[in-house]
C-alpha cells in the first residue's frame, strides 16, 4: 500500500525492474548531482538523456550507472527516481559521491608473493557499526617494505565526520613480533651508528584530519612506539613521534579523451625529548604521481624520496628492493642497514593489463657514495588489484630474475 502512495523516490537499484511501481511513470528529465557534467564523457551524457521521455527503466538506469561509476574511480554512484514537476513524471538522478577520503590513506602491504621474500601480505577486515565509524581488525606478515619481518595485529578505529564531513579522526594500533634477515645482524656487527634489532614493536597511533576542500587533506597526530631491544641485554626503548601528513590528489578528463591523474603526499614524523623518546630524530619523506591516460594506454611517473636527521630505529630507515621499488633487486644487496637518505623513481607504460616498468633509485648515509640502480621488468596489472610481473636488475654479473604474483588494496 505504501508503495501505491509513495512510489517516487526509491533507489532503482534496489527494485527488480518487474515490480518497481515507478516503471509506469515516464522520464521528465535527467539529472546529475555531485559533479559537473563535464567529468563524464559526452558519449554517457547522451545515452543518459535518452531515457527521458520513455517509461522508467530500472534496469537501464543501473546499467548508465554502472558505466558512470567506470569513469569516476573516486565516486561512488547511485540512481534513484524522483517525482517529477508534473503528473505521472519522474525525474532520473544520478548522485555521484566522493570516497576518496572517506577513509583514511593508510598503507596496506600487499598480498604478493616474491621468489627472492616469499610469502608477504595483510588482511583486513573493515566493520562499519555506525553510519560514519569503522573498526578495522586485521594480520600482517610481512618483510616487502621494512628492513625486518613484521608479524602480528592491526587495529584501527575511525570516525569519518566529527561533526562535520571536513574533520575525521582515527585512533591506531599495532603490535607485531619482529625477525631480521641475516644480512642485517651482519651489517650491525661492523657499523656503529645504527640502533640494534629488536623483538617486539608496539605503536599506538591517534590523529585527527581535516579536509579544507575536496583534493587536499591534512592531518597531525602523534605515535607511540615501543621496542624491545634484544642486545645486550632484553630492555625497551622509546620511539614518541609527532606526526604530520600532507595529502593531494587531483584528476582531470579533458575533452580530447585524456584522463590526468595527479597526486602528491608528505609525511613528517619527528621524535623529541619533549614526548620523553629516547631515540631523537626527525623523518621526512615525500612523494609525487602523475599518470596520463586515454583509452587503453596508460603512462606514469612516479617519484618518492626521503631524508631522516638523527638517530632512527631501523624501522624508520629507508629501503630499496621490494614489489614496488627497485624491482629485480634483493633489498639486502641494495642495502642491508637501508639508509637516511633515499631517492627512487619509477616509469610505466601499459597497455590494457600489460604493463612495461623501469626502476632507478638509491640510498645511503652521510658519508657513504650513493650508488644508483636500475631495475627493468614486465608483467600484468588489472584494475581490480592483481599483479604479476617479471624484473630484471640492471647489472653485469648475476642477473637473476625476480617473479612477483599478488594482490593490492
Amino acid at each position: 500500500m505504501f508503495g501505491l502512495i509513495c512510489p517516487f523516490g526509491l533507489q532503482a537499484q534496489d527494485q527488480k525492474p518487474s515490480t518497481n511501481v515507478n516503471s509506469r511513470y515516464e522520464v521528465e528529465k535527467v539529472e546529475i548531482s555531485g559533479i559537473a557534467e563535464s567529468k563524464i564523457s559526452k558519449a554517457l551524457r547522451d545515452d543518459m538523456q535518452k531515457l527521458v521521455g520513455e517509461k522508467y527503466d530500472q534496469d537501464a538506469a543501473q546499467k548508465l550507472a554502472d558505466r558512470m561509476r567506470k569513469e569516476l574511480r573516486d565516486y561512488s554512484v547511485n540512481v534513484k527516481a524522483k517525482r517529477g514537476d508534473t503528473p505521472d513524471h519522474v525525474k532520473v538522478v544520478f548522485e555521484a559521491e566522493r570516497t576518496l577520503w572517506k577513509r583514511f590513506e593508510i598503507p596496506v602491504p600487499p598480498v604478493v608473493y616474491e621468489s627472492k621474500e616469499g610469502m608477504n601480505g595483510a588482511i583486513e577486515i573493515p566493520i562499519d557499526f555506525q553510519p560514519h565509524s569503522v573498526f578495522t581488525f586485521g594480520f600482517v606478515d610481512s618483510a616487502d617494505e621494512l628492513l625486518e619481518r613484521n608479524a602480528g595485529v592491526r587495529m584501527r578505529l575511525e570516525n569519518r565526520k566529527v561533526g562535520t564531513d571536513l574533520i575525521q579522526a582515527r585512533i591506531e594500533f599495532n603490535a607485531y613480533h619482529e625477525t631480521f634477515n641475516a644480512a642485517t645482524q651482519a651489517a650491525l656487527a661492523i657499523t656503529s651508528g645504527v640502533p640494534g634489532v629488536y623483538r617486539a614493536r608496539q605503536d599506538f597511533a591517534p590523529s585527527v584530519s581535516v579536509i579544507p576542500f575536496g583534493d587536499l587533506k591534512l592531518s597531525i597526530g602523534a605515535s607511540f612506539e615501543r621496542l624491545q631491544m634484544q642486545y645486550p641485554v632484553a630492555h625497551t626503548l622509546t620511539a614518541y613521534a609527532g606526526t604530520a601528513d600532507v595529502q593531494f590528489k587531483h584528476n582531470v578528463r579533458t575533452q580530447g579523451g585524456y584522463r590526468h591523474r595527479f597526486s602528491v603526499t608528505y609525511s613528517l614524523r619527528s621524535a623529541t625529548r619533549t614526548l620523553d623518546s629516547d631515540f631523537i630524530y626527525t623523518r621526512h619523506f615525500a612523494t609525487v604521481d602523475y599518470t596520463v591516460a586515454k583509452g587503453r594506454n596508460l603512462f606514469g611517473a612516479h617519484v618518492q624520496g626521503g631524508l631522516i636527521t638523527g638517530i632512527a630505529p631501523l624501522f624508520e630507515r629507508f629501503s630499496l628492493g621490494d614489489s614496488l621499488t627497485l624491482r629485480g633487486w634483493n633489498k639486502f644487496d641494495v642495502a642491508p642497514l637501508g639508509g637516511t637518505r633515499s631517492l627512487h623513481g619509477s616509469l610505466e607504460y601499459r597497455y590494457r593489463s600489460f604493463q612495461l616498468f623501469y626502476d632507478a633509485g638509491t640510498v645511503y648515509d652521510p658519508g657513504t657514495a650513493g650508488k644508483v640502480r636500475h631495475g627493468l621488468g614486465f608483467g600484468w596489472a588489472d584494475k581490480n588489484g592483481f599483479f604479476a610481473s617479471v624484473a630484471f636488475p640492471v647489472r653485469l654479473h648475476q642477473v637473476v630474475p625476480m617473479f612477483m604474483l599478488g594482490f593490492r588494496y
